[in-house]
């Protein structure tokens, strides 16, 4: 590893906590009875008011609804915390007490653990999330922690050695932890997700995103001295044990260490207390002992993962807007490329908020999560994608029109000179069928461009009253 190199061995942790984040497709036909099968199922939806659930779902921690109430703006609150659960615009969460003792037995760990509970949120534009909370034993090895992460975060074995992992609860042993959800924990979810990958047997993985894995957020608290940069990058990392069983930093460089602390380390309370980012971690890392301790475990439930959680959900609708304009034909799928800008709109306005509160170190670790997730860049690109989308549509709208005026004019011009002078004059008196068979050429012709005008009346506005009720109804579909 090198001299260079300060692992810190030997740091015990006094306590950690680790949220699991999973992202997945609902069947949009399937949402309203999806949400109605988790009630029945025993889960609860998660109210703000209900001063029982600060307790219920968070073991010997708990968040605090009023802090939760006065961290996050009013515009973004009423998105986050809805107040019922039939709130469709609203990201609904539902939860359920677990309280379940498992094992993990992997290469080179065998412990328990508690899952504390487990979450599952009804988001707008058909995206669901899972969350999981497990709280590891006492006094583990901070290498032990970052290891249990890493590998319980994965989803599918990837490797060799994830063959020899196993998750056991009660009698049931599960070989990967996919299983342990879909048959463990939420068993009917496999009936609404939308599996994109056809040929797999994983439920929700979705074809925008990299989803082998769940995003962790994790607490850590630990004794000791004030922990190294080295192992601040192991966490940002997950970097407990390398192939080998042996201790795994992932890095030889110091200044290439540094340079990754300084981008994605919140060191404002330094050298107590650390926040690390990463695209797939955020952790609190933290000596801190009575009272302040446990109100950074609180926020770690509270504010910061619905922070994080919103960033994660920016970042799945943005991922998929982005693979839905790569799939749709803007010149010749006119509905799709319309609902598309209408998607995009609808997210702009009332759901991308480029700030959520106003406390001032919430800002700067959201700022800083917000950077290192990439979400104003693809933000960026769903802007140009918009704006492109617009031009394409206002061309093709106008020439649509001009086709539409040509043919129109035409029959307007051709019933004007024949139609008005050679038959409706006969039909002044009464429509005679007699004097229709008598017709000339041209008054048979002029007949035919009169009638034949009147179906294109009528056809068009059939066409277009469909179109105005289809797409109110399919506006809301593709949200909601």
């Amino acid at each position: 590893m090198g001299s260079s190199i300060d692992i810190q061995s030997d740091i015990r942790v006094k306590r950690s906590v680790q949220q699991y984040l999973f992202p997945f497709l609902l069947r949009g036909e399937k949402i309203e009875s999806f949400a109605e099968r988790l009630l029945e199922e025993g889960f609860i939806f998660f109210d703000l008011s209900d001063q029982s659930q600060e307790v219920m779902f968070y073991g010997k921690d708990r968040i605090s609804a009023r802090s939760l109430d006065h961290f996050f703006m009013p515009n973004i609150k009423q998105i986050l915390f809805p107040e019922k659960h039939k709130d469709i615009e609203g990201i609904r969460r539902f939860s359920k007490k677990m309280n379940r003792q498992c094992s993990l037995n992997a290469p080179f760990l065998k412990t328990t653990f508690i899952l504390e509970s487990v979450d599952v949120f009804v988001c707008p534009f058909h995206i669901g999330f899972i969350n999981l909370r497990v709280t590891l034993p006492e006094n583990l090895s901070f290498d032990d922690v970052l290891y249990f992460g890493d590998v319980f975060r994965k989803m599918e074995q990837i490797s060799e050695q994830d063959e020899l992992t196993e998750v056991k609860c009660g009698e049931k042993t599960y070989q990967t932890v996919k299983d342990y959800i879909f048959s463990e924990l939420i068993p009917p979810l496999g009936e609404y997700v939308i599996n994109a990958k056809k040929e797999d047997s994983y439920f929700g993985s979705l074809p925008f995103f990299i989803d082998e894995r769940m995003y962790v957020i994790s607490y850590i608290n630990y004794n000791g001295e004030s922990i190294s940069e080295t192992n601040l990058y192991r966490t940002g990392k997950l970097n407990g044990y390398g192939p080998d069983g042996e201790r795994f930093a992932g890095a030889f460089n110091p200044a290439y260490i540094s340079r990754y602390c300084e981008d994605k380390v919140y060191d404002r309370w330094s050298d107590r207390t650390y926040y690390v980012m990463s695209e797939h971690h955020f952790s609190c890392i933290t000596r801190e002992s009575g009272s302040l301790e446990e109100r950074l475990a609180s926020q770690m439930y509270g504010e910061h993962f619905y922070s994080i959680f919103l960033l994660l959900y920016y970042k799945i609708v943005l991922l998929k807007i982005s693979h839905d304009h790569a799939e749709v034909d803007v010149i010749k799928d006119q509905y799709n490329t319309e609902l598309l800008i209408v998607m995009i709109t609808k997210f702009s306005s009332k759901y991308y908020l480029p700030t959520i509160n106003s406390t001032e170190s919430g800002t700067e670790i959201y700022d800083y999560a917000k950077r290192i997730l990439r979400i104003d860049h693809l933000y960026a690109d769903v802007k140009d994608t918009l704006k492109t989308l617009y031009q394409n549509q206002e061309k093709l709208n106008d020439k649509r029109m001009n086709y539409l005026l040509q043919i129109l004019t035409t029959y307007m011009v051709i019933s004007g000179i024949f139609g008005m002078n050679l038959v409706i004059e006969d039909w002044k008196e009464g429509f005679n069928i007699s004097t229709i068979m008598g017709y000339a050429f041209f008054e048979w012709f002029s007949l035919i461009v009169i009638l034949s005008g009147i179906f294109v009346a009528i056809a068009l506005g059939v066409f277009f009253l469909k179109s105005y009720f289809r797409e109110r109804k399919n506006r809301k579909k593709i949200m909601f």
